[in-house]
């Protein structure tokens, strides 16, 4: 095999997959909320950009609208916690039993094939033929560009006056409250966004493999998880502000990870030990890191 396969099949999906990544990790690290809606908006997204775009509608309006679809599925989530005061992993759960639903309803089955439809890398395929190895250039290069755009402009919206009130809401609720900031509906505009990342990624994960399915969302939130903790041993926090480490973190977590499972992959592991392979890592990882994060994490459950 060509030894060039797994690293092109690597950068592809960690770029892809870094978007609920990112999702996952500014709710957690900025909200402080363990979000575990991820794993239904970004299957709900591609549910609803497929349908959209088997039924004609123009590749912009769809991806946007796929993307408004994880968006509410963050504000549900949020508004059951706020509202009804439940645990923020009940809220979630609940949530994603009802994207669950949806999608299917959305997409009329378990899956849509989009083989024939148009989509965002068909700009760049030209650029695919650069090299004489298979490498997807014109692909990457898209992916890295729309990551490093989100990350600059969310790293930006975290540091701007807006941003302040949100990163107060969450790492200080009754702080934040005396200092007359609506925590509830910034905690709904927080999720709201960061699903609507996810669901972003699971449009992009649509377009690159062709079909959208019900059950894209499985496994998600452990990947995120490993990706993750890869990222925060792997990026020096003390070179960056707080939320550029997080963002760093996130996306190089990704990569690295998808790049380590494709070689796994290459190099004989079955398909099937994969979520196993991914929970041990993430323990290691976390062992490695000492108790710390795995204490504050599991605070952050209760």
């Amino acid at each position: 095999m060509n030894s060039f396969i797994p690293l092109d099949v690597g950068l592809m999906t960690g770029l892809i997959y870094a978007w609920p990544v990112i999702a996952f990790a500014v709710a957690f690290r900025v909200l402080a909320f363990p979000d575990i809606t991820i794993e239904g908006s970004f299957p709900l997204g591609a549910a609803t950009y497929g349908i959209l775009l088997k039924n004609g509608v123009a590749v912009p309006i769809a991806l946007c609208l796929g993307v408004i679809a994880g968006a509410l599925a963050g504000c549900l989530t949020a508004y059951f916690h706020v509202r009804f005061k439940l645990n923020k992993l009940l809220a979630g759960i609940i949530v994603v039993a009802i994207t669950y639903t949806m999608s299917l309803r959305i997409m009329g089955a378990s899956n849509i094939g989009l083989l024939t439809q148009p989509s965002l890398f068909d700009f760049v395929q030209p650029l695919n033929h650069l090299v004489n190895v298979r490498f997807h250039v014109g692909t990457i290069m898209l992916l890295g560009v729309l990551v490093g755009a989100v990350s600059v402009a969310t790293a930006a919206s975290l540091s701007s006056r807006s941003g302040l009130r949100l990163r107060a809401a969450g790492a200080n609720p009754e702080y934040a409250r005396l200092l007359g900031v609506h925590v509830p509906a910034n905690l709904i505009t927080g999720l709201a966004v960061t699903n609507g990342l996810a669901a972003m990624g699971g449009i992009l994960a649509t377009m690159n493999q062709g079909f959208a399915d019900v059950g894209m969302g499985q496994g998600v939130l452990i990947l995120a998880l490993a990706a993750m903790t890869i990222g925060e041993k792997l990026v020096p926090e003390k070179w960056f502000s707080y939320q550029s480490y997080v963002l760093l973190a996130a996306v190089i977590g990704a990569v690295v990870y998808e790049v380590l499972v494709s070689y796994a992959l290459s190099l004989g592991l079955a398909a099937t030990d994969l979520k196993l392979a991914t929970a041990v890592l993430v323990l290691l990882v976390i062992a490695l890191r000492g108790t710390k994060n795995g204490q504050l994490f599991l605070e952050d459950l209760k």
